[in-house]
């Protein structure tokens, strides 16, 4: 099992380790469509409790990237990792992450991003964060713009989902 240290943000924004009591309400949120549109194919849709009591195993067992449960005033929100890349990119960890459609258009996920890329940067001998954004994700690449990230790249014709074959933007922040 990973050590997730909380980070606390400003607003009633916190991101710290998914309990099993979270696992009820983690599952409604993940089981919309449109969150699953913005995720890979291996992101289950439709999510039952059952993929959550799975993820959460995984993440007990340690065989996941370091993860870590959004929560808005002690309420599971959605979920942010950073997969520490390995070889001659261990310098570099790509972003990822989801936020429950009740959430939206009130900072959380501008701030999560914030508190993990602070964290990162500042514990974690993290020189470079990135994000593949899809094509058309517009509140995803405004979160990470927000937060000092910049467009690096189009990656043309890189994604292959729900059957369209569409652009990924490589976005990145540095820290060096």
């Amino acid at each position: 099992m990973q050590t997730i240290i909380t980070l606390t943000g400003k607003h009633d924004v916190t991101l710290k380790a998914i309990t099993r009591g979270d696992l009820q309400d983690l599952a409604v949120l993940a089981n919309d469509p449109a969150v699953a549109a913005n995720l890979r194919d291996s992101f289950p849709s439709p999510y039952s409790l059952k993929d959550a009591e799975t993820f959460f195993a995984l993440l007990q067992n340690g065989q996941s990237e370091p993860t870590w449960g959004i929560y808005e005033k002690d309420k599971i929100a959605g979920v942010i990792t950073l997969s520490r890349q390995a070889d001659i990119y261990r310098h570099s960890a790509e972003i990822g992450y989801w936020l429950g459609a009740p959430y939206h258009g009130k900072g959380i996920m501008t701030e999560a991003v914030a508190l993990l890329t602070d964290y990162a940067f500042r514990e974690m001998n993290t020189y470079r964060i990135y994000a593949g954004i899809f094509a058309g994700n517009e509140a995803s690449k405004k979160v990470l713009l927000k937060n000092g990230y910049h467009l690096e790249a189009v990656k043309e014709k890189a994604i292959i989902k729900q059957g369209r074959l569409m652009d990924e933007h490589l976005i990145v922040k540095l820290n060096c």
